[in-house]
């Protein structure tokens, strides 16, 4: 069985740039953004949004991303 990997680029609120790593789909990643937004008063910052994942993705993690040339 083949475990899938997904890479999601993100901007927090203070515009900075950052890659996630996580099993979850798109729509739920969606659902448990609102859900932090609402506990963080409409404020989305991605490593704090990244350790309230680890609750539903203990998998999660932030990635960096670096070119590779050949």
């Amino acid at each position: 069985m083949k475990k899938e990997c997904v890479i999601y680029r993100l901007f927090d609120d203070q515009e900075e740039k950052h890659y996630l790593n996580s099993s979850l789909n798109h729509q739920k990643l969606e659902e448990l953004v609102d859900q932090y937004k609402k506990e963080n008063k409409d404020q989305v910052i991605a490593t704090e949004f990244i350790n309230f994942l680890h609750k539903f993705d203990p998998d999660a993690m932030e990635v960096e991303v670096r070119d590779f040339y050949f």
